[in-house]
């Protein structure tokens, strides 16, 4: 699934389908109405690619607390 950035907070989310998100720093799951994701996701398509090719930087993300920059 795709890797979103929230352009107010810079933190990246994976898109789980159906309007499902989930943060990749706190691990948190939530739905985020479409027109509402529309205004705050920016999709990613570096970091789709890295963590999907490597996806244990999904949980370096989580335990470091990183945060993504434009």
């Amino acid at each position: 699934m795709a890797i979103v950035r929230n352009i107010q907070n810079n933190v990246l989310y994976r898109y789980l389908g159906e309007n499902k998100y989930r943060n990749l720093v706190t691990l948190q799951d939530g739905i985020v109405p479409e027109e509402k994701a529309k205004e705050i996701f920016k999709i990613n398509i570096e970091a789709t690619k890295i963590l999907n090719e490597y996806p244990q930087v999904e949980k370096m993300i989580n335990k470091l607390q990183l945060k993504f920059e434009k």
